[in-house]
């Protein structure tokens, strides 16, 4: 029995070792096919879009709390001035208190210091009964006098008090709110400081994802244009004296797909070479030369407002920052006779 539930354990150990294994390796495949994907231009946009929205709200409500936090510094200076005159106004009654008190006690003294036979003088010096029971009477009264006069201060210096209490609890209430505001406030700054950071990061992010779909798609429409039948069209071999139209060659269209930079030319030097697509270099063709785009690509080569129409069988220029390399009559026709300035758009 006991060898039994140890293989039995061991086994049941043995599963769950098996599933962990196979959760870690299953999350790795995520992250690597999550890390291996682009994401779109269209989802990093809807991203910055959504970011921007928050971001927006949080400058809104950062406005909302400074204007509550100036609100709250006026409330607050009022009831620091409502509590310095409470303040004020407390100590004096406890000063009235405090001097009636001792009036008062200064009384009952003097008056326990007349001890009885002092009472009886009183008494017998009196003219009448009458006058003896009124002076009697007047002593007790003085101390009645006094001891409603303690209360009465008393009551004035404890309403006082209480009133004090009172701002001073408004007054609490409202730091503890302010507080709370520029605690909030801190937490907005910073996020809309992040969240600026995040947005220059997805900027980029958007304009490299950008940048990557347009050379797709003039990759896509440059081998659609390469994959029509370049010989049924035109090719490309013209004596110098022809004329040039600015119409593109039958059954080509723009894609609306263009380049632009420097461009010059070649000729003499390399006539009868071979191209690097294989055909023999004429200069006389309509022919360019680009480093990447695919052979029999059609461009529109436009120059200071003239036009003609190419199409890439050679790879260059060599040079830096020249993105064309043109033949000899494709340079004349467009009135380049050195290195100019052109946008080249894709046809097919």
């Amino acid at each position: 029995m006991g060898l039994k539930y140890s293989i039995l354990r061991h086994s049941q150990g043995m599963r769950i070792f098996l599933l962990a294994i196979l959760s870690v390796f299953f999350c790795f495949l995520i992250a690597v096919s999550s890390a291996g994907a682009e994401n779109s231009s269209q989802d990093i946009a809807d991203r910055i879009a959504s970011d921007r929205k928050n971001l927006e709200n949080a400058r809104l409500e950062l406005a909302q709390i400074d204007g509550k936090l100036a609100n709250a510094e006026v409330y607050l200076n009022q009831r620091r001035v409502e509590l310095a005159d409470a303040t004020a106004r407390l100590n004096n009654a406890e000063d009235r208190y405090n001097q009636t008190l001792l009036t008062y006690e200064g009384r009952i003294s003097a008056i326990y210091k007349l001890g009885e036979s002092n009472f009886y003088d009183v008494a017998l010096s009196s003219e009448d009964f009458a006058d003896s029971l009124a002076r009697l009477s007047y002593l007790g009264k003085v101390s009645e006098n006094d001891e409603r006069l303690v209360r009465r201060v008393k009551g004035e210096a404890d309403a006082v008090r209480e009133a004090r209490e009172r701002v001073d609890g408004l007054k609490q209430d409202q730091a503890f709110d302010t507080n709370a505001l520029k605690s909030r406030k801190l937490e907005l700054e910073n996020q809309l400081a992040t969240g600026k950071t995040a947005m220059d990061r997805q900027m980029v992010e958007l304009n490299q994802a950008r940048n990557r779909e347009d050379q797709e798609e003039l990759r896509r429409v440059a081998e659609e244009s390469a994959s029509i039948d370049a010989g049924s069209i035109y090719n490309g071999v013209m004596g110098p004296s022809v004329v040039v139209s600015n119409d593109p060659p039958p059954g080509l269209n723009a894609t609306g797909i263009a380049l632009s930079g420097m461009a010059s030319w070649y000729g003499p030097g390399f006539q009868g070479n071979t191209t690097a697509n294989g055909e023999i270099y004429n200069m006389y063709g309509f022919t360019a030369a680009h480093k990447s785009l695919p052979f029999n690509t059609w461009l529109k080569v436009t120059h200071n407002g003239r036009s003609v129409f190419v199409r890439i069988n050679d790879r260059g220029p060599y040079v830096g920052g020249r993105i064309l390399d043109l033949s000899y009559s494709s340079a004349q026709a467009i009135g380049i006779t050195g290195v100019g300035f052109v946008s080249a758009e894709i046809y097919r």
